[in-house]
């Protein structure tokens, strides 16, 4: 059984058209038209909620003006908030609106793209005829920008002419918005499949299409949200709802401390990633698959502490040469301490070979230079897309296909959490993340997705919905801690 893939730039959503199979009728709307008000009080609400919760007060006794929801955790549900719609675990939505009067349209809100589409009436593929289509002659606000529009998936392609109007989004007003409106979309964006209408992006100006300004960079230069900052709690199971924040994040919805790992490169939501070791596994993937034939390694080596019994002869070739080269640091060691100037000649005429974090930036460049690995926050992207050797070891160790991802389910119970190390913090990815379940077939797939071209790591959906996830915009970092959040269904 094969994989139907859809990518943005280079990851938007990954789909399984096993794994989608809804009729056009089940798409639910729920227009946000609510106001951007008590912006002076949200703030202050927010630091007494907080402060009851650490004393483990009861939440219901802060002011009498706070609308508070028990169930949801929510100290104030109409302030910059969107409800996102759980698609069968593979991707959400929620609603915005465009144009005056108001035009409302189901978005996916992506991290891991810039711009923002929707289809236009003018667009009459199949998938544009199947969704609510932008008609700018209705709208007073609109003005033309002339310019032309053209994003390239993985599987298809969108393509349109740039506009600018009203939007609307989690109550929130950005007038002159530019955005796409499409005039032919690829087949990938057809119902079941796809049943939003569009694409929000989050990620960074620096990947605009055309130079488009993404409306959370309008939003903070334009002082619309309190905090440079946006959001996301990930709900678990279809039709569930989860939570977007523009303009800053609710403590309630995690547990313990936010872990902040600084932004590498300020384009995607990318950040450092130093490895992957599965249960109490000693050894990091990243580096044990690097450039091997992963079929021959020993799975106990991974999984366990393995004896020298299970290692095959280039193992213990490995071992002495990690051996000779402490023996060379010792050395350099000492002659720092006799004679620094001799040490800097040392560095300066044989650049250091360790690849750990805090000496990758002092590699040589070029051709030869030892690649940093990096990860980036997804939230277009349905699954955990890596290199194919990292991919093809951890499909062994879960006894998944390493081509479709089928697994059987008889043995879920068995498995145990990987361990994926980011900005140096360790993060858990548990068996219920990392194992797509079909509701309706009954049936069990990988989550772990090999990715061919792609310079990074993609953390998708499967590793979000389990942790509430902060971006902040101004000071380029992200912040993860274990989610926090209530189930509902509608």
């Amino acid at each position: 059984m094969k994989r139907t893939v859809v990518l943005a730039p280079l990851a938007l959503l990954f789909v399984s058209s096993l794994r989608l199979a809804h009729a056009a009728g089940n798409v639910v709307s729920i227009p946000l038209q609510r106001s951007f008000n008590r912006n002076s009080n949200i703030l202050v609400t927010r630091r007494i909620a907080r402060t009851r919760k650490q004393q483990g007060k009861d939440m219901m006794q802060l002011a009498p003006d706070v609308d508070f929801d028990e169930d949801s955790h929510d100290v104030e549900p109409d302030f910059g908030q969107v409800r996102l719609t759980d698609a069968t675990d593979t991707y959400y939505y929620g609603v915005i609106s465009v144009g005056t009067p108001s035009q409302n349209f189901t978005v996916t809100f992506d991290t891991g793209s810039a711009n923002m589409w929707i289809p236009g009436v003018r667009c009459t593929s199949k998938a544009c005829l199947q969704h609510n289509r932008y008609d700018h002659e209705l709208s007073s606000t609109y003005q033309p920008l002339n310019g032309q529009f053209a994003i390239q998936y993985g599987t298809g392609e969108v393509r349109g002419v740039t506009s600018q109007d009203t939007v609307k989004v989690g109550g929130i007003t950005i007038k002159a918005q530019p955005f796409a409106e499409t005039i032919s979309e690829d087949e990938v964006f057809e119902l079941p499949d796809t049943e939003f209408d569009g694409l929000f992006g989050l990620a960074f100006k620096s990947l605009s299409s055309g130079g488009l300004v993404p409306p959370m960079t309008k939003m903070i230069e334009e002082a619309l949200v309190d905090e440079p900052v946006f959001a996301f709690a990930l709900s678990e199971g279809h039709r569930s709802f989860g939570e977007l924040l523009l303009g800053g994040y609710n403590e309630l919805h995690y547990k313990g401390e936010l872990r902040w790992m600084r932004v590498t490169r300020a384009k995607y939501w990318q950040v450092s990633m130093e490895g992957i070791w599965y249960g109490d596994g000693k050894f990091n993937m990243l580096s044990l698959s690097k450039d091997r034939d992963v079929s021959k390694i020993p799975l106990d080596l991974v999984t366990g502490n393995p004896t020298d019994a299970t290692l095959p002869d280039p193992w213990h070739q490995e071992k002495a040469d990690e051996a000779a080269e402490k023996a060379r640091k010792k050395a350099r060691r000492k002659a720092k301490e006799s004679d620094p100037d001799m040490d800097l000649e040392e560095k300066r005429r044989r650049p250091p070979t360790d690849t750990s974090p805090k000496i990758k930036k002092l590699l040589p460049t070029g051709p030869d230079a030892s690649p940093e690995t990096s990860a980036i926050m997804d939230t277009g992207t349905s699954f955990l897309l890596g290199d194919p050797s990292s991919i093809q070891l951890i499909s062994r160790i879960i006894g998944a296909d390493f081509h479709t991802g089928d697994m059987s389910c008889a043995h879920l119970s068995e498995l145990k959490s990987f361990w994926i190390s980011l900005g140096g913090f360790k993060f858990e990815i548990a068996p219920e993340h990392y194992v797509y379940r079909d509701p309706v077939k009954k049936t069990c797939s990988s989550a772990w997705v090999p990715s061919y071209d792609s310079p990074f790591w993609v953390l998708g959906d499967s590793f979000l919905r389990a942790y509430y996830a902060v971006f902040d915009v101004k000071e380029k970092k992200v912040g993860l801690a274990p989610i926090n959040m209530p189930l509902r269904h509608f």
